[in-house]
């Protein structure tokens, strides 16, 4: 009996020793890797930061603010994503461009914060822009798919944020979807 009581004691304590190992695995960078790979970056890294397209910084940080320049779609190879949005747009090209425009949000967050996104402490605040017309059906669905896509990545505490919505007439360099960030450090 007493042998048996050890060996289910062993099994416990390892059972929650890889129950606890497994959480700790589950970093805000590992979640980040997998949603990379999930969309195409075979090497589940950050690519590159890509250069302001114009006299402007992608990011400032002021006193423990940062403040992106809204980040468009650039696929795995480079290429930005580009077109208006109309009723005919494939929604899951839209829904990937969502996603592509949110990894370069937090590339930027993670220069802006010396390449430690861990020291991301909230991103308080979403806007998302789409070149759609004014009765586009699903600029909610887009941001919604930002607003999750944070809070995957980041954790409920940190990732949950404000929001905004537009539509808008068009974008620089005929940019199919972007995102502004407003994000604070610990």
């Amino acid at each position: 009996m007493k042998k048996l009581f050890s060996i289910a004691l062993i099994s416990f304590v390892t059972l929650i020793a890889s129950l606890s190992f497994a959480q700790a695995a589950d970093t805000l960078e590992d979640r980040l890797a997998k949603e990379l790979v999930r969309l195409g970056f075979e090497d589940g890294k950050l690519p590159p930061l890509s250069k302001a397209f114009g006299p402007y910084q992608g990011y400032i940080v002021v006193d423990k603010d940062i403040y992106l320049t809204s980040t468009a779609a650039q696929r795995p190879d480079g290429t930005w994503m580009v077109g208006l949005v109309t009723d005919e747009t494939d929604l899951d090209e839209l829904l990937y461009a969502v996603d592509l425009c949110v990894i370069s949000a937090i590339n930027r967050l993670k220069y802006a914060a010396d390449g430690d996104l861990n020291r991301i402490g909230k991103i308080i605040h979403v806007n998302t822009m789409s070149p759609a017309p004014a009765d586009y059906p699903h600029l909610e669905l887009l941001a919604d798919r930002s607003s999750e896509m944070l809070i995957r990545i980041f954790g409920e505490e940190i990732g949950i944020h404000a929001r905004s919505i537009m539509a808008i007439t068009s974008l620089p360099i005929n940019m199919h979807h972007e995102i502004e960030v407003r994000a604070t450090m610990k």
